[in-house]
């Protein structure tokens, strides 16, 4: 039983992305979630717990960095995302060196990196927090908009 609704996939190793960051990638895990706030808690739940059958610890700070941001990407496509987007997509992937999130969703607006959140606490502070915590980490992050411009993938690259 899975704990979000949709397709899920482990992918074969011998599959190559166009995307550099999800190449480095042995392991992967795939699925998709309807674009609604329930989503968010149930896409967390999932990550956490393929992290941990592949043996990273759930109080690791990579897989602390690795949970929040998908429950901070998968709220921005909540938010920002849904009207055009009526699913979103979840990869993550790991090898011997690095995890890997990437959120995908079919709004073809690129996300906005704010200097400071709203003043009203309305938001601003999801994509900030994800990339401050993945380059203290001495991680990085990227976003490749789709090859038809119709949507983009907000990837996160984690060191172990």
């Amino acid at each position: 039983m899975h704990a979000v609704p949709g397709q899920r996939r482990e992918r074969p190793t011998d599959e190559v992305d166009d995307d550099p960051l999800a190449a480095v990638t042995d392991r992967s895990l795939y699925f998709s979630v309807p674009t609604v706030p329930g989503a968010v808690p149930a896409a967390r739940r999932e990550v956490a717990a393929q992290l941990g059958l592949w043996g990273l610890r759930p109080g690791a700070a990579v897989t602390q960095t690795a949970v929040l941001a998908v429950s901070e990407l998968v709220t921005n496509t909540v938010r920002h995302a849904a009207e055009a987007s009526a699913r979103t997509d979840v990869h993550i992937g790991l090898n011997d060196r690095h995890l890997m999130v990437a959120v995908h969703d079919r709004d073809p607006r690129m996300p906005r990196r704010m200097e400071a959140p709203h003043l009203d606490g309305s938001g601003g502070r999801g994509l900030h927090l994800v990339e401050t915590l993945a380059a203290e980490a001495g991680g990085r992050t990227c976003v490749p908009r789709d090859a038809d411009g119709g949507g983009k993938t907000v990837t996160v690259l984690l060191p172990l």
